[in-house]
């Protein structure tokens, strides 16, 4: 495992990796990880702008782990509850733009509805995408949603290009999700 560690360093390092994280998450540990990637792109000067982009991106992206990985478990009271697993990962391309890149285990019979919903962000133009997110403002969250439904449409709207995901399929019941943004 040592031998090991050492080269996922130096991959993460050529990939541009600042910040991996793999294992449980809950509420606290997203704010803690958005905290601490805030602190590291401002000691970094990175402009406010940018700054502000991909804490939006990464808290959306982990708060989608906490709320539809399908591996879950139930913690004491001393860690807040209930506790998904899944994986982030917060870089640096080779053009000096940030990404934020998520992955965790769905449910399968949620991925079609997933796909057909990221799919059709992904063809909007960003007039389009902003329209359509005052629109779904003005509605109430779908019923099968744990959130207010916006949180892709605001990834797609502070995005670069369109967003990267990818579902495959692992047995009959799961599947892994994952996804990569790169902010503007």
């Amino acid at each position: 495992m040592a031998d090991s560690l050492f080269r996922y360093y130096e991959e993460m390092r050529r990939e541009g990796v600042i910040l991996y994280f793999n294992g449980p998450l809950s509420q606290a540990v997203v704010e803690s990880i958005a905290e601490l990637m805030r602190s590291k792109m401002n000691a970094e000067d990175a402009g406010m702008g940018s700054v502000q982009r991909v804490f939006s991106i990464l808290v959306e992206q982990m708060q989608n782990i906490v709320r539809y990985s399908s591996e879950r478990q139930i913690s004491s009271e001393d860690q807040q509850g209930e506790m998904a697993q899944g994986q982030v990962v917060v870089g640096r391309e080779e053009d000096g733009r940030f990404f934020v890149a998520c992955g965790n285990k769905m449910l399968t019979g949620d991925c079609n509805e997933l796909s057909r919903h990221i799919e059709a962000l992904r063809r909007m133009t960003p007039d389009e995408l902003k329209a359509y997110y005052r629109e779904r403002r003005k509605q109430k969250a779908p019923v099968s949603s744990k959130g207010g439904g916006l949180g892709f449409i605001e990834m797609a709207r502070k995005a670069a290009r369109p967003m990267d995901f990818d579902i495959r399929p692992l047995d009959g019941d799961t599947s892994f999700f994952s996804m990569k943004v790169v902010a503007q």
